[in-house]
């Protein structure tokens, strides 16, 4: 079940890489249904994690150069963050999708697309967790 799951959140994310690269926008189609898979699953299991989603996609609303589709894409990858590690995790992902964005645009001479760059940032900010958890049998 969990190597199903998996796939599906492989491909997921190859498919939020490849149409944000290709058109600079993140569309519900890819965005809603993760958000309400997130939000069910953190309602069921754990719901102070729904804080993760909201502090990210909140930062966001302030912000200025995030698309709706970033603000959208926020709240899942909060919500996974902030399950795997808190707060501090959250606030990791969020530093990390800065400075990759902020160093592809300096190399690239232009704006880029931030979708991408905030799956990095929630990947390094998790991956820590995950491999302990692994490495400890949980």
């Amino acid at each position: 079940m969990l190597g199903g799951a998996l796939i599906v959140l492989v491909v997921w994310c190859v498919a939020v890489v490849i149409v944000d690269e290709r058109s600079r926008r993140i569309p519900d189609s890819l965005t809603l249904p993760a958000l309400a898979g997130a939000v069910a699953g953190a309602l069921l299991s754990d719901p102070p994690v729904l804080l993760g989603g909201v502090a990210w996609a909140g930062l966001y609303l302030v912000g200025r150069g995030i698309g709706g589709g970033d603000v959208k894409l926020a709240v899942p990858l909060g919500i996974v963050a902030a399950a795997a590690g808190g707060i501090g995790a959250v606030l990791l992902a969020v530093a990390v999708a800065g400075a990759v964005t902020a160093v592809r645009g300096l190399l690239c001479r232009g704006p880029v697309p931030h979708g991408p760059s905030m799956l990095v940032g929630v990947i390094i900010a998790v991956l820590p967790g995950v491999i302990a958890g692994v490495s400890c049998g949980a």
